[in-house]
């Protein structure tokens, strides 16, 4: 049995006439009746569109932003000869964060506490910073000292003298 006499035979709409397909089909033919229950909003189902999303989404780059670049900074500020990029990704981190809180405030950001603990990470990154860079022109400093001293020595105990 076709496919075509199997419809024939359980649907009386279906057109009856030649076997040549879809030519005889007229869509108006069939009845748009649904049954009960299809085609009716069910409760508590809001028809129309969904909310739309905000134009401006919220941007929480900037306080996480100077958050890593604080901890960076803090890594370079273990070494003190690297104390220049310390206090470099701190003033920048710094500047990160007070940008992240100020949009914050004007509720473009939602990370204010990401801002804050950026801000108070980058201002030991400076503070680190500056001290690496202290220890390093005193170690400087003090190496000139000593060579000076050495070169201008003739005798041993003058040479004794410049390493006390």
């Amino acid at each position: 049995m076709s496919y075509y006499e199997r419809a024939t035979m359980t649907n009386p709409e279906y057109p009856a006439g030649s076997n040549e397909g879809g030519q005889n089909y007229d869509p108006n033919m069939y009845s748009q009746a649904q049954p009960p229950g299809y085609g009716q909003p069910q409760q508590g189902y809001n028809q129309g569109y969904a909310p739309q999303q905000p134009v401006n989404p919220e941007k929480n780059g900037l306080g996480l932003a100077s958050l890593i670049l604080a901890v960076v900074g803090l890594v370079f500020g273990i070494i003190p000869f690297t104390g220049f990029i310390c206090l470099i990704l701190g003033i920048i981190g710094l500047a990160l964060g007070f940008a992240g809180l100020s949009r914050v405030r004007k509720n473009k950001a939602t990370n204010k506490k990401t801002s804050i603990s950026g801000i108070v990470v980058s201002i030991l990154a400076i503070a680190l910073g500056i001290w690496g860079i202290t220890i390093v022109f005193g170690a400087v400093d003090d190496l000139d000292s000593g060579l000076d001293c050495l070169g201008n020595a003739e005798t041993s105990s003058q040479i004794e003298a410049c390493s006390e």
